[in-house]
Protein backbone atom coordinates (compact mmCIF):
# COMPACT_ATOMS: atom_id res chain seq x y z
CA UNK A 1 0.00 0.00 0.00
CA UNK A 2 1.00 3.81 -0.17
CA UNK A 3 4.14 4.66 1.86
CA UNK A 4 3.08 8.49 3.56
CA UNK A 5 6.93 9.20 3.53
CA UNK A 6 7.28 9.11 -0.12
CA UNK A 7 6.66 12.34 -2.22
CA UNK A 8 3.40 12.12 -3.45
CA UNK A 9 3.94 13.85 -6.39
CA UNK A 10 7.14 11.97 -7.57
CA UNK A 11 6.93 9.59 -10.93
CA UNK A 12 3.24 9.69 -11.24
CA UNK A 13 2.81 8.69 -7.51
CA UNK A 14 0.15 10.26 -6.24
CA UNK A 15 -2.20 8.59 -9.12
CA UNK A 16 -0.93 5.16 -8.08
CA UNK A 17 -1.85 5.65 -4.69
CA UNK A 18 -5.27 6.98 -5.27
CA UNK A 19 -5.42 3.88 -7.56
CA UNK A 20 -4.53 1.59 -4.98
CA UNK A 21 -6.80 3.05 -3.07
CA UNK A 22 -9.60 3.01 -4.97
CA UNK A 23 -9.08 -1.14 -5.40
CA UNK A 24 -8.59 -1.77 -2.12
CA UNK A 25 -11.20 0.34 -0.60
CA UNK A 26 -14.16 -1.96 -2.74
CA UNK A 27 -12.31 -5.22 -1.59
CA UNK A 28 -14.09 -7.27 0.95
CA UNK A 29 -11.78 -6.14 3.59
CA UNK A 30 -11.80 -2.74 2.88
CA UNK A 31 -12.81 -1.59 6.69
CA UNK A 32 -9.60 -3.23 7.69
CA UNK A 33 -7.69 -0.28 5.75
CA UNK A 34 -10.36 2.48 6.61
CA UNK A 35 -8.16 4.30 9.19
CA UNK A 36 -5.02 4.28 7.19
CA UNK A 37 -7.02 5.26 3.86
CA UNK A 38 -8.68 8.55 5.97
CA UNK A 39 -4.96 9.47 6.72
CA UNK A 40 -4.25 9.11 3.25
CA UNK A 41 -6.92 11.46 2.24
CA UNK A 42 -6.45 13.83 5.05
CA UNK A 43 -2.67 14.68 3.51
CA UNK A 44 -4.32 17.70 1.46
CA UNK A 45 -7.07 18.38 -1.63
CA UNK A 46 -4.46 17.39 -4.19
CA UNK A 47 -5.00 13.48 -2.49
CA UNK A 48 -8.59 13.70 -2.52
CA UNK A 49 -8.80 15.29 -6.01
CA UNK A 50 -6.62 12.42 -7.55
CA UNK A 51 -8.84 10.21 -5.35
CA UNK A 52 -12.33 11.28 -7.29
CA UNK A 53 -10.70 11.50 -10.64
CA UNK A 54 -10.24 7.81 -10.42
CA UNK A 55 -13.82 7.23 -8.70
CA UNK A 56 -15.55 9.10 -11.95
CA UNK A 57 -13.47 7.23 -14.02
CA UNK A 58 -15.12 3.93 -12.42
CA UNK A 59 -18.58 5.22 -12.55
CA UNK A 60 -18.04 6.51 -16.42
CA UNK A 61 -16.88 3.37 -17.16
CA UNK A 62 -19.74 1.40 -15.91
CA UNK A 63 -22.96 3.66 -17.50
CA UNK A 64 -20.95 2.79 -20.56
CA UNK A 65 -23.33 -0.19 -22.41
CA UNK A 66 -19.84 -1.66 -23.89
CA UNK A 67 -22.06 -4.30 -25.93
CA UNK A 68 -24.20 -1.68 -27.39
CA UNK A 69 -21.21 0.18 -29.36
CA UNK A 70 -21.42 0.61 -32.97
CA UNK A 71 -18.63 -1.77 -34.66
CA UNK A 72 -15.61 0.14 -35.23
CA UNK A 73 -15.29 2.03 -38.64
CA UNK A 74 -12.57 1.14 -41.39
CA UNK A 75 -9.94 3.54 -41.13
CA UNK A 76 -6.93 3.58 -43.70
CA UNK A 77 -3.80 5.18 -42.02
CA UNK A 78 -0.23 5.33 -43.39
CA UNK A 79 3.01 4.73 -41.42
CA UNK A 80 3.49 8.38 -41.57
CA UNK A 81 -0.20 9.25 -39.78
CA UNK A 82 0.77 6.49 -37.25
CA UNK A 83 4.00 7.62 -36.38
CA UNK A 84 2.30 11.14 -36.28
CA UNK A 85 -0.43 10.17 -34.00
CA UNK A 86 1.49 8.32 -31.69
CA UNK A 87 4.24 11.00 -31.28
CA UNK A 88 1.34 13.54 -30.69
CA UNK A 89 0.16 11.15 -27.59
CA UNK A 90 3.15 11.06 -25.98
CA UNK A 91 3.45 14.67 -25.85
CA UNK A 92 -0.03 15.32 -24.78
CA UNK A 93 0.27 12.21 -22.57
CA UNK A 94 3.66 14.31 -21.50
CA UNK A 95 1.78 17.24 -21.03
CA UNK A 96 -0.62 15.98 -18.57
CA UNK A 97 1.75 14.01 -16.42
CA UNK A 98 4.24 16.76 -15.86
CA UNK A 99 0.95 19.25 -14.72
CA UNK A 100 -0.33 16.24 -11.88
CA UNK A 101 2.88 15.70 -10.89
CA UNK A 102 4.35 19.70 -10.27
CA UNK A 103 0.56 20.95 -9.08
CA UNK A 104 2.02 23.07 -6.29
CA UNK A 105 6.06 22.82 -6.50
CA UNK A 106 6.16 24.68 -9.53
CA UNK A 107 5.92 28.52 -9.47
CA UNK A 108 2.91 28.39 -11.78
CA UNK A 109 2.11 32.19 -10.27
CA UNK A 110 5.18 33.89 -12.39
CA UNK A 111 4.62 31.75 -15.11
CA UNK A 112 0.56 33.02 -15.50
CA UNK A 113 2.07 36.63 -15.03
CA UNK A 114 4.53 36.19 -17.65
CA UNK A 115 1.89 34.33 -20.00
CA UNK A 116 -0.40 37.61 -19.21
CA UNK A 117 2.52 40.27 -20.43
CA UNK A 118 3.73 38.17 -23.86
CA UNK A 119 0.17 38.60 -25.18
CA UNK A 120 -2.40 41.02 -25.61
CA UNK A 121 -5.88 39.21 -24.79
CA UNK A 122 -7.13 39.63 -21.75
CA UNK A 123 -7.86 35.80 -21.43
CA UNK A 124 -6.11 34.02 -18.72
CA UNK A 125 -6.27 30.34 -16.92
CA UNK A 126 -4.70 28.83 -14.31
CA UNK A 127 -5.02 26.62 -11.30
CA UNK A 128 -2.96 27.30 -8.08
CA UNK A 129 -2.58 24.09 -5.28
CA UNK A 130 -0.83 24.97 -1.58
CA UNK A 131 0.10 21.70 0.61
CA UNK A 132 -0.46 21.10 4.29
CA UNK A 133 0.86 23.61 6.20
CA UNK A 134 1.78 25.87 2.56
CA UNK A 135 0.40 29.34 2.71
CA UNK A 136 1.49 30.86 -0.38
CA UNK A 137 0.28 34.59 -2.10
CA UNK A 138 0.06 34.84 -5.67
CA UNK A 139 -0.57 38.18 -7.72
CA UNK A 140 -2.70 37.85 -10.62
CA UNK A 141 -2.37 39.72 -14.25
CA UNK A 142 -4.38 42.58 -13.20
CA UNK A 143 -2.81 43.55 -10.28
CA UNK A 144 -4.51 41.78 -7.49
CA UNK A 145 -3.29 39.40 -4.76
CA UNK A 146 -4.46 36.10 -3.44
CA UNK A 147 -3.37 34.49 -0.34
CA UNK A 148 -4.25 30.70 -0.31
CA UNK A 149 -4.53 29.08 3.23
CA UNK A 150 -2.63 25.47 3.98
CA UNK A 151 -4.66 22.75 1.59
CA UNK A 152 -6.00 25.03 -0.70
CA UNK A 153 -7.34 24.60 -4.40
CA UNK A 154 -8.41 27.73 -6.79
CA UNK A 155 -9.36 28.01 -10.25
CA UNK A 156 -8.74 30.87 -12.44
CA UNK A 157 -10.90 31.85 -15.76
CA UNK A 158 -9.99 35.46 -16.55
CA UNK A 159 -11.92 36.68 -19.72
CA UNK A 160 -12.52 40.03 -21.45
CA UNK A 161 -15.71 40.60 -19.49
CA UNK A 162 -15.53 39.19 -16.34
CA UNK A 163 -12.42 37.57 -13.84
CA UNK A 164 -13.72 34.60 -12.24
CA UNK A 165 -12.31 32.28 -9.53
CA UNK A 166 -13.55 29.30 -7.64
CA UNK A 167 -12.45 27.81 -4.57
CA UNK A 168 -12.82 24.20 -4.97
CA UNK A 169 -11.45 23.62 -1.11
CA UNK A 170 -9.26 25.76 1.57
CA UNK A 171 -9.24 29.54 2.49
CA UNK A 172 -8.16 32.44 0.29
CA UNK A 173 -7.82 36.06 0.96
CA UNK A 174 -8.19 38.23 -2.09
CA UNK A 175 -7.38 41.86 -2.44
CA UNK A 176 -9.16 42.83 -5.77
CA UNK A 177 -7.58 45.46 -8.34
CA UNK A 178 -10.39 48.16 -9.09
CA UNK A 179 -11.08 47.47 -12.71
CA UNK A 180 -14.36 47.33 -15.35
CA UNK A 181 -14.26 43.35 -15.51
CA UNK A 182 -16.74 42.28 -11.96
CA UNK A 183 -14.30 39.93 -9.73
CA UNK A 184 -16.54 36.67 -9.23
CA UNK A 185 -15.37 34.03 -7.05
CA UNK A 186 -17.48 30.95 -6.98
CA UNK A 187 -17.92 28.49 -3.67
CA UNK A 188 -19.77 26.12 -2.73
CA UNK A 189 -24.29 27.15 -4.05
CA UNK A 190 -22.74 30.89 -3.96
CA UNK A 191 -20.34 33.53 -5.50
CA UNK A 192 -19.22 36.60 -3.88
CA UNK A 193 -18.62 39.22 -6.64
CA UNK A 194 -15.97 42.45 -5.85
CA UNK A 195 -14.96 45.34 -7.65
CA UNK A 196 -12.22 46.72 -5.45
CA UNK A 197 -11.90 45.27 -1.76
CA UNK A 198 -10.75 42.71 0.90
CA UNK A 199 -12.23 39.49 1.92
CA UNK A 200 -11.73 35.77 3.29
CA UNK A 201 -13.59 32.90 1.75
CA UNK A 202 -13.24 29.34 2.84
CA UNK A 203 -14.51 25.99 2.12
CA UNK A 204 -13.58 23.36 4.07
CA UNK A 205 -14.14 19.53 4.40
CA UNK A 206 -18.24 20.67 6.12
CA UNK A 207 -18.77 21.50 2.56
CA UNK A 208 -19.89 24.71 4.50
CA UNK A 209 -18.96 28.42 3.12
CA UNK A 210 -17.39 30.98 4.86
CA UNK A 211 -17.37 35.06 3.34
CA UNK A 212 -15.57 37.87 5.76
CA UNK A 213 -14.91 41.51 4.39
CA UNK A 214 -11.80 43.34 5.81
CA UNK A 215 -12.13 46.05 3.93
CA UNK A 216 -14.86 47.69 0.98
CA UNK A 217 -17.78 45.85 -0.22
CA UNK A 218 -18.97 42.43 -1.67
CA UNK A 219 -22.18 40.94 -2.53
CA UNK A 220 -22.97 37.37 -2.37
CA UNK A 221 -25.40 35.98 -4.42
CA UNK A 222 -26.96 32.95 -6.34
CA UNK A 223 -24.87 31.77 -9.25
CA UNK A 224 -26.13 32.88 -12.68
CA UNK A 225 -27.81 29.11 -13.64
CA UNK A 226 -29.82 29.49 -10.62
CA UNK A 227 -30.44 33.83 -10.46
CA UNK A 228 -32.74 32.62 -13.94
CA UNK A 229 -35.42 30.44 -11.80
CA UNK A 230 -35.51 31.40 -7.99
CA UNK A 231 -36.12 35.27 -7.08
CA UNK A 232 -33.04 35.47 -4.01
CA UNK A 233 -31.45 38.82 -3.31
CA UNK A 234 -28.09 38.90 -2.87
CA UNK A 235 -26.86 39.94 0.52
CA UNK A 236 -24.31 42.90 1.25
CA UNK A 237 -21.35 42.70 3.31
CA UNK A 238 -19.85 45.81 5.16
CA UNK A 239 -16.44 45.37 6.65
CA UNK A 240 -16.05 43.27 9.82
CA UNK A 241 -19.15 41.32 8.92
CA UNK A 242 -19.45 37.38 7.60
CA UNK A 243 -21.77 35.35 6.29
CA UNK A 244 -22.15 31.67 6.46
CA UNK A 245 -24.14 29.31 4.24
CA UNK A 246 -23.95 25.59 3.29
CA UNK A 247 -26.76 26.02 0.23
CA UNK A 248 -28.08 29.02 -0.81
CA UNK A 249 -31.99 29.50 -0.28
CA UNK A 250 -34.30 32.08 1.43
CA UNK A 251 -32.76 35.06 2.00
CA UNK A 252 -29.10 35.39 1.99
CA UNK A 253 -29.57 38.66 4.29
CA UNK A 254 -30.73 37.07 7.14
CA UNK A 255 -27.19 35.61 7.88
CA UNK A 256 -25.01 38.13 7.89
CA UNK A 257 -23.62 38.97 11.34
CA UNK A 258 -20.69 41.07 12.43
CA UNK A 259 -17.46 39.44 14.08
CA UNK A 260 -14.05 40.16 14.89
CA UNK A 261 -12.32 39.90 11.78
CA UNK A 262 -9.56 36.97 11.83
CA UNK A 263 -6.83 39.19 9.63
CA UNK A 264 -3.72 37.81 10.76
CA UNK A 265 -4.02 33.94 9.66
CA UNK A 266 -1.60 34.56 6.55
CA UNK A 267 1.31 34.98 8.99
CA UNK A 268 0.69 31.76 10.42
CA UNK A 269 0.70 33.05 13.77
CA UNK A 270 -3.34 33.36 14.36
CA UNK A 271 -4.56 35.56 17.52
CA UNK A 272 -7.31 33.98 19.14
CA UNK A 273 -9.79 35.81 21.86
CA UNK A 274 -12.13 33.75 24.02
CA UNK A 275 -11.91 30.46 21.88
CA UNK A 276 -12.53 27.11 22.65
CA UNK A 277 -9.47 24.59 23.14
CA UNK A 278 -11.66 22.78 20.57
CA UNK A 279 -11.70 25.64 17.91
CA UNK A 280 -7.70 25.84 17.95
CA UNK A 281 -7.40 22.11 17.60
CA UNK A 282 -9.38 22.19 14.88
CA UNK A 283 -7.95 25.14 13.27
CA UNK A 284 -4.48 23.55 13.72
CA UNK A 285 -5.01 20.18 12.63
CA UNK A 286 -5.83 21.78 9.16
CA UNK A 287 -1.77 22.25 8.77
CA UNK A 288 -0.12 19.50 9.31
CA UNK A 289 -0.74 15.20 9.20
CA UNK A 290 0.60 15.34 12.31
CA UNK A 291 -2.41 16.21 14.64
CA UNK A 292 -3.26 17.15 17.96
CA UNK A 293 -6.09 15.00 19.56
CA UNK A 294 -7.71 16.25 22.78
CA UNK A 295 -7.91 12.71 25.25
CA UNK A 296 -10.89 14.22 27.31
CA UNK A 297 -14.28 15.75 25.47
CA UNK A 298 -14.19 17.75 29.01
CA UNK A 299 -11.10 19.65 27.54
CA UNK A 300 -12.65 20.71 24.73
CA UNK A 301 -14.70 23.84 26.31
CA UNK A 302 -11.71 25.40 28.17
CA UNK A 303 -11.15 28.78 27.19
CA UNK A 304 -7.64 29.91 25.15
CA UNK A 305 -6.75 33.44 24.41
CA UNK A 306 -3.61 34.18 22.91
CA UNK A 307 -1.31 34.22 19.39
CA UNK A 308 -0.24 30.53 18.49
CA UNK A 309 1.76 29.33 15.72
CA UNK A 310 -1.01 26.68 14.37
CA UNK A 311 0.98 25.81 11.59
CA UNK A 312 3.70 24.04 14.11
CA UNK A 313 1.53 21.45 15.92
CA UNK A 314 4.55 19.94 18.29
CA UNK A 315 5.05 23.99 19.10
CA UNK A 316 1.63 24.61 19.68
CA UNK A 317 1.12 21.78 21.99
CA UNK A 318 3.81 22.55 24.17
CA UNK A 319 2.38 26.13 24.13
CA UNK A 320 -1.15 24.84 25.31
CA UNK A 321 0.29 22.22 27.83
CA UNK A 322 2.20 24.45 29.61
CA UNK A 323 -1.09 27.60 29.34
CA UNK A 324 -3.67 24.99 30.55
CA UNK A 325 -1.62 22.72 32.76
CA UNK A 326 -2.21 19.57 30.33
CA UNK A 327 -0.12 16.85 30.19
CA UNK A 328 0.97 16.24 26.53
CA UNK A 329 2.50 12.55 24.77
CA UNK A 330 3.89 12.69 21.37
CA UNK A 331 4.25 9.26 19.10
CA UNK A 332 4.73 9.25 14.92
CA UNK A 333 1.57 11.06 13.78
CA UNK A 334 -0.33 12.35 17.15
CA UNK A 335 0.10 14.70 19.88
CA UNK A 336 -2.02 14.01 22.53
CA UNK A 337 -3.17 16.42 25.30
CA UNK A 338 -4.92 15.23 28.55
CA UNK A 339 -5.60 15.94 31.78
CA UNK A 340 -2.44 15.95 34.20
Amino acid sequence: MADDSMNPFEKGQLKREATDWFIQMRAPDAEQHRAEFERWLAMGAVHRAAYNRVANLYVAGKAVDWDALPPPAPVRATIRRTLFAVAGSVLLIGFLSWRLIFPASVPLDRSFERAERDRPSTAAQAQFVTRLGEIRTIRLPDGSHVTLDTDTLLSVDFRADERELRLEHGRARFEVEHEGRPFVVDAGEGEVVARGTVFDVSLWDDRTVHVQLLRGAVDVRLPAWQRTRRSVPAATLRPGQALSFNEVNGSLAAAVRTQEVMSNWPSGAIEFSAATLREVVDVANRYSVTKIILTDPKLESMAVSGVFHVDNPERLGRALSLLLNLKLTKDRNEIRLGPQ
